[in-house]
């Protein structure tokens, strides 16, 4: 996950802060901490050519989303809804280490 360029909303998120969300993640026990994630990005955006109107919460939204994505996909987590169909984020059973696709 540290190789990818992750730039949201004009914000880059340094590949350290990447390696510490993922990180975070691993060491989760078992539901996700969405916003604690969002206060580890917030601080550690870089801004680069942010959009009109646009927020650095927004912008650490958008990369809590993306890094959630990238951790599915490299089977660290799991989505589950509860009976409001809110999500939330669980670690995954089995895990096959996170890598960059």
């Amino acid at each position: 996950m540290a190789d990818c360029l992750h730039m949201f909303k004009g914000y880059r998120v340094p590949p350290e802060t990447v390696e510490t969300v993922r990180q975070a993640i691993i060491d989760t026990p078992r539901r996700v901490d969405v916003p604690a994630l969002r206060a580890l990005v917030l601080p550690a955006l870089v801004a680069v050519q942010p959009w009109p109107k646009t927020t650095r919460d927004d912008a650490a939204a958008s990369a809590i989303d993306s890094l959630l994505f990238d951790a599915v996909r490299a089977g660290l987590i799991t989505r589950h809804t509860n009976a409001w169909r809110w999500p939330a984020w669980y670690r995954a059973k089995t895990q096959t280490g996170a890598a960059c696709r």
